[in-house]
Formats: structure tokens, sequence, C-alpha cells
């Protein structure tokens, strides 16, 4: 397990780390390399006040205060020393204030932070997989976070001319073998380089004049931006799960930008659950893969955050073949989905739910994560989309 480490003086610094892409934070402090606490936040357990002592030497008391939603690590330090001959002398006294920001943190999808996984079970294709057990929060802007930097990237690269947005999603790919070997990274599997599952994008109107994803604020009537949808995709797989699974970025470069698709709105909403939504086919997106070659002198995959070995775990692990002697190799996607906004008195939040397959298109493989997605959406997110004509 990796830790990221912050300095508070004196000898004091502050780590966190995540073994596990659960609601849960893990925060240690630690005094000239010696941990003294240790504690897992999480989701309704998100303070502690820390005794800091090492008897007639070290007396202080750290306060740990986690924001599991917005990322957040605030926290308040003091720290008396006693020399061998002396009175106690206070050295640190640190305010309290946000120390690290982090991603990922936890998300929501339709209001709340529970997870409804959409579930493919088919003779050919297998039970798919979970990534995550909580839905994941990325956050597109330009500040600089711990653990993960893959928001910043994102913004930096695909997004420089809009105004930030937050990232939520859960995502479901195919299944691994006995040995955690995942379908994900296999060239040989037709669940290669492809997942599924429901997104939220959360525009503050503070920023934004009208939904990520939509041309304009119109309600059913607003017709899908496409170039979002693109650029959504693009962030989706390039970075935020192939870069954080090792992808090394100069592989990524050449699939940066968005070419030619093939892009199509259905002319009728459709009635999912109690709501309406847009439904789209997005055709031709080039992505780079995870795969990476066992050929000597292949490209290798790398280390970009502290959580690779996690996410490499959670999408399944590299899955070489002797045949394939080149890594990263690229895929063209298809991809199909259902889109809808909600707004309030803050922000547009808009919901994409699909599924993907890579070309030449698995069509039968594309329709058994569209009815698991579909499912899905009729369970936890029927009031989700937008409401019918009274």
């Amino acid at each position: 397990m990796r830790w990221h480490r912050l300095k508070l003086g004196r000898g004091l610094e502050l780590r966190c780390a995540m073994d596990s892409l659960d609601d849960s934070v893990l925060v240690a402090v630690a005094w000239r390399g010696i941990v003294l606490r240790r504690q897992r936040f999480r989701r309704g357990h998100e303070h502690d006040t820390w005794r800091i002592r090492v008897p007639s030497l070290v007396d202080g008391e750290v306060g740990v205060w986690i924001d599991p939603f917005a990322g957040e690590i605030v926290g308040r330090a003091q720290l008396a020393l006693r020399p061998v001959v002396g009175r106690w002398r206070t050295v640190l006294d640190q305010p309290r204030d946000v120390l690290v920001r982090f991603d990922p943190a936890i998300g929501e999808i339709g209001g709340t932070p529970a997870v409804t996984e959409p579930v493919v079970d088919h003779p050919g294709y297998g039970r798919s997989q979970l990534c995550t057990p909580a839905i994941l929060r990325m956050h597109v802007d330009d500040g600089e976070r711990a653990i993960s930097d893959a928001g910043r990237l994102v913004k930096q690269r695909l997004f420089p001319d809009r105004p930030p947005f937050v990232f939520n999603t859960v995502a479901c790919v195919g299944p691994a073998d006995a040995d955690g070997r995942g379908a994900y990274p296999d060239p040989d599997s037709a669940w290669f380089n492809t997942f599924f599952g429901c997104y939220e994008i959360v525009a503050r109107k503070a920023d934004w004049s009208r939904p990520f994803g939509y041309e304009s604020a119109q309600g059913i009537e607003s017709r899908i931006a496409f170039d979002d949808i693109a650029r959504l995709g693009k962030a989706d797989w390039n970075f935020f799960s192939n870069w954080m699974y090792g992808v090394p970025t100069p592989a990524i470069e050449p699939y940066d930008a968005i070419g030619p698709l093939e892009n199509t709105q259905a002319p009728e909403p459709d009635r999912i659950g109690r709501t309406l939504w847009h439904s789209a086919v997005v055709d031709g997106l080039e992505c780079v893969s995870t795969y990476e070659s066992p050929a000597r002198g292949a490209a290798r995959l790398v280390t970009n955050t502290l959580i690779d070995d996690v996410w490499r775990r959670a999408f399944g692990l590299p899955n070489p073949r002797p045949d394939r002697t080149e890594s990263f190799i690229p895929t063209t996607l298809r991809a199909a989905f259902h889109i809808a906004y909600r707004e309030d008195d803050h922000a547009y939040r808009t919901l994409i739910c699909g599924g993907t397959a890579t070309f030449p298109v698995d069509e039968e493989l594309l329709a058994v994560q569209m009815a698991a997605i579909r499912r899905t959406m009729e369970e936890a997110y029927a009031d989700a989309g937008f409401q019918p004509a009274t």
C-alpha cells in the first residue's frame, strides 16, 4: 500500500491511502517516521480527534475531518515538545484547514450514493463484474488532487475551454478468470476495452448555462451535444480507466483528438420507468486499451497513481497473449446510451446510462448490456428522466 504524505512540520506527518475502492479512506499520523495513529474513515465516520503522546517527550492533538463527497481532508494539529531539561514548548499550532484534496471521492447518481449494479449473466458472455462497490467521483477542474490527479489531466487535455464539472460513475466489465486476469485487458475477449454502466455529470449553474451533454436547457426538447459525449468517452476510457490502470501518457496522446464520428439521436424519447429519456448511438470513438504485451521490447504499464494496483484488480489483471506483440493497441467503439437531465437552483445533473462494444460490433453483447442497463434504470432511476406531459 502506498501513502500520500503531507508534512505538517516538526516531524509530524499526515498520510492518506486507498487500499480498496469502497467508501473509505485510510488516514494515519506519524511523528519522525513512526505511525502513532491510524484510522479508516468512511461515510458515517467522518471525524476523529487523536491524542499524540510520547511520555515526557511529545504531547499533542490532531483533529481529522473527512468529506468523502468533496474529496477533502480537513485537519488541525497542535504539538508540544519537552527537551531533556526544561519545560514543555509548543512548536506547532496548525489551525483547522483543508490539508488534502483527493480523488476518487464518493459519488452519487440519481440523488443517492447507493450502487444499483447492472448485471449481464449470459451463457456466452459470462457474468459481468462490478468494478467498484461504491459510486466514484472525479473532479474535472484545474485543482491538483492526491491519490489520482486524472481529473486535472482531463480538464487540461479534453475540456480546456469548458467550465469545471463533477463526474460520477458506476461501471461494470467482463468477468475475470480464477487468477484475476480480466476480460477488459484481453484482446481475444468480446469484452476487450468495453464496459457498461451509468454516469452523472454535475455542472454548476454558476459555471454552466446549459446541462453537460445538451446544447441547451429546454427539457425534453433539448438536443444532445455530441461533442460533450465524445470528449467524455475519451476522458473515461483514456484517463479515468486506462491511465489510472497504468497506461503511459505517451501511449494515450495519439487518441486524445476527437475524430469524425457518426452520431444518431432517436427521433422520439423513450419511456423508461416513469419518465422519458433521449436515446442515442455514437459510432467511431477510438481509444487506447490497457493491453500489455509480453513480447520483448513491448511497452509496459507504469505507475500513474497511488492506486494502480487496486485499479487493475477492479478492472481485471493484465491478460497477455503470446501472439499479440504490441501493447496498448487501440479499439474503435460503438456506444449506445440513454440520457436525461434534472436541475435544481444550483446545478444541472445529467444522467447517462449505456453500454459499448468494439468494432466489428458484437450486436448481441451490446444488446445484453443495454437490457441490463434498462432493468437498472427501471429499478433505481425510474423518476430521474424528463417528466411526461400531463
